[in-house]
């Protein structure tokens, strides 16, 4: 690897400094793991944390229907939605989400701001993400199953934010090795460069997919991801996958127990309906760089 190889992707990890976490908050489990995840990376990297809690503007038009009314799960229980409870309702979650903001921003020593907004929640998330450096937020909010599937905000964020997104999840193991692929191309540099990044943030091991369509190739892929990374990371792991294997990839990432997946926004792997349904079949938190 050339010493302007080397100077380019140390640029590139100077370039992916993270000053503002945005934070969209709903109370939620998987909302506090995103907080979690954000305060902890507020922590090692000296960032500020912003929270977001976003008054639906659609719970406000339902509740003031006529006739309208929720039911609660597991129960099947129903109650008759009001406009005015449902005023004090979000008033409530929104000052438990400030509080809970407050606490982990105290435990990362970490400066925070807090607001909140009303309107339609996916919109107003999009918006603010503008004026941070990463958008953390949960995959879901409210599951109705077990198995949690991905979140409308979360649906769009994946496809639509212009920033880099951790897509997070209650009970990961944030401690767990970091894996991220890397094709050669300037793109899976970058994404390499953030992967390093957020490993030295908890001194996490790394683990490079390389994603070769010859697998003659493979070899090659992985002495440049090495030259690139040198002594970056405390240790590194590299693994074969075929270019076309991306339906393999969620199984491969559950046998490696990672801590966080590290993946490009414009990678092939992540076009249309492809990102949803690997965001759907993972376990651990996805970061989307952007």
């Amino acid at each position: 690897m050339s010493e302007e190889s080397q100077e380019h992707f140390v640029e590139q990890t100077q370039e992916l400094v993270i000053r503002r976490i945005l934070v969209a908050l709903d109370t939620s489990a998987h909302s506090l793991a995103a907080l979690e995840a954000a305060a902890l990376l507020a922590s090692s990297m000296h960032a500020e944390l912003v929270g977001l809690f976003v008054e639906d503007v659609n719970l406000l038009r339902l509740a003031a229907l006529p006739f309208a009314n929720e039911v609660r799960w597991p129960s099947s229980s129903r109650r008759v939605l009001d406009e005015v409870r449902m005023e004090r309702e979000l008033r409530i979650m929104a000052s438990q989400a400030r509080r809970a903001l407050v606490m982990a921003a105290e435990q990362a020593e970490a400066e925070w701001t807090f607001r909140v907004v009303r309107g339609a929640v996916s919109e107003e998330v999009l918006s603010a993400a503008l004026e941070a450096d990463l958008l953390t937020l949960g995959r879901a909010s409210r599951p109705l199953t077990r198995r949690t599937r991905l979140g409308s905000t979360a649906q769009a964020a994946a496809i639509r934010a212009r920033r880099s997104v951790l897509f997070a999840r209650k009970g990961a193991e944030l401690d767990l090795p970091i894996v991220v692929t890397y094709d050669g191309s300037a793109v899976s540099e970058r994404v390499l460069a953030t992967a390093v990044q957020m490993a030295q943030s908890n001194e996490s091991n790394l683990i490079v997919l390389i994603m070769a369509g010859d697998a003659d190739k493979a070899p090659q892929l992985a002495e440049e991801a090495s030259n690139l990374l040198q002594d970056r990371v405390a240790h590194a792991e590299y693994r074969y996958l075929p270019v076309n294997g991306e339906e393999k990839l969620p199984e491969v990432l559950k046998q490696e127990r990672c801590g966080l997946i590290v993946l490009g926004g414009e990678s092939q792997l992540l076009q249309g309906q492809k990102l949803y349904r690997l965001l759907d079949d993972l376990d651990c938190p996805v970061l989307l760089v952007r």
